[in-house]
């Protein structure tokens, strides 16, 4: 009788993991043409040989940049490796780069960060603005919108508004778009990665169910057998 049980329980089982295993690769396969699908609509080019050599020779990215995107280079992209190199190794290198460029440290070489920078610059030019005869008796609200106006002159010979202004058009021009954009690709990648799991899920649940399934009625005959000749 228990015999029974566990031939039953062995097909059971191995056919619902069959038809799990199919489901996750269908799922699976969903997700790349999905994640394909909305990257070709973007009609993205990832950086040719020469792209890639000249950027190097400019130091926009690193070697380690450099190999990472050959491995795809003057593609069409389509798929989610391909999102997260061009995300890492594309944008986020020229992120770095230009921050660099800027004086800003890479330790605060994000949009936090640099907001944090332009803040200070901000706060030393009213300190500046402040000490002027002129503003003794300017109230806080004058001085912020003295320095404001100061910030957004791009002819102002204070150092501290050049500075706060340089950084200002860094942090949303570079880092805001570059996070925005690289937010979109890893999140493309991310689902790319989840179907790339669903599909290696699938077949070993395929092959398990399968084998479950076949040794249920392998093990019934097996069984009727060795009744037969009384083994």
């Amino acid at each position: 009788m228990a015999t029974q049980v566990y031939k039953t329980l062995s097909k059971i089982v191995g056919a619902v993991l069959v038809v799990i295993g199919v489901a996750a690769l269908i799922g699976g396969s969903f997700a790349h043409r999905y994640v394909s699908d909305q990257l070709a609509d973007q009609a993205i080019t990832m950086a040719t040989e020469e792209s890639i050599d000249a950027q190097l020779a400019a130091g926009r990215i690193g070697q380690d940049d450099a190999v990472a995107l050959r491995k795809f280079a003057g593609q069409e992209m389509t798929t989610g490796p391909q999102a997260e190199t061009f995300a890492n190794h594309y944008i986020h290198a020229h992120m770095a780069a230009a921050a660099k460029a800027a004086g800003v440290p890479d330790d605060q070489a994000n949009y936090s960060a640099i907001g944090a920078l332009v803040t200070q610059y901000t706060n030393d030019l009213k300190t500046e603005l402040k000490a002027l005869p002129q503003n003794a008796d300017a109230t806080d609200a004058q001085i912020a919108a003295q320095a404001a106006a100061e910030i957004a002159n791009p002819e102002t010979t204070y150092q501290d508004a050049q500075q706060a202004a340089a950084l200002q058009t860094l942090r949303m021009d570079t880092f805001l778009d570059g996070n925005t954009l690289r937010g979109m690709l890893l999140n493309a990648y991310g689902w790319w990665l989840v179907g790339t799991i669903a599909q290696a899920a699938g077949w070993a649940m395929i092959v398990i169910g399968v084998a479950l399934f076949v040794f249920g009625f392998v093990w019934r005959r097996t069984t009727a057998q060795n009744a037969a000749t009384g083994a």
